[in-house]
């Protein structure tokens, strides 16, 4: 089975509930087929620091065990014993393809300490259905991914500007 790219996002949101306007434009995206949710862990911390879960998932069990969970890899401290690394190891083999970059045990561990007390944070692990079909594409052609990663439109501007500028000391050079 071929999986489509996967995409961790965290979401923090500045109150112990989820709002509907998320909840239904996450609804629509796996709906219409776009997403799938590998799985997902909306997390409030009350004002004492202490954690609430909830875990959904998009999954049958057949592609949850080759896939392993995110849960395991954010809130397992190796209590969980072999089945904890069982799912973190699983995990690793989401970032094993060539050429793509990816998010650590640590990194991730790292983003849940930083969820403020009295919030609600969404850490989605989003499949990306809509990019099965190339992914497949490229592989019969023989091709291969080199690179990949998320650009943001801050990034884009930055890009712009220092375009602009470099093409500014050549006109001034030239």
């Amino acid at each position: 089975m071929t999986f489509g790219p996967m995409q961790l996002v965290v979401l923090g949101f500045g109150r112990t509930a989820l709002p509907n306007d998320f909840v239904n434009q996450l609804r629509r995206l796996r709906e219409e087929g776009i997403v799938r949710l590998a799985d997902a862990v909306f997390v409030s911390k009350d004002e004492h620091g202490e954690l609430n879960e909830i875990n959904v998932s998009d999954l049958n069990k057949e592609d949850a065990v080759l896939l392993g969970t995110l849960t395991g890899a954010l809130f397992d401290d190796g209590a969980a014993g072999d089945e904890g690394i069982r799912r973190s190891a699983n995990i690793g083999m989401l970032a094993a393809e060539e050429g793509e970059f990816g998010l650590t045990s640590d990194d991730i561990n790292e983003i849940a300490d930083l969820i403020p007390r009295g919030t609600e944070t969404a850490f989605l692990l989003l499949e990306h259905l809509w990019a099965i079909g190339l992914k497949e594409a490229v592989r019969n052609s023989d091709g291969q991914v080199i690179a990949n990663g998320w650009i943001t439109p801050a990034t884009l501007i930055a890009m712009g500007e220092e375009v602009a500028e470099q093409r500014e000391a050549m006109t001034t050079a030239g």
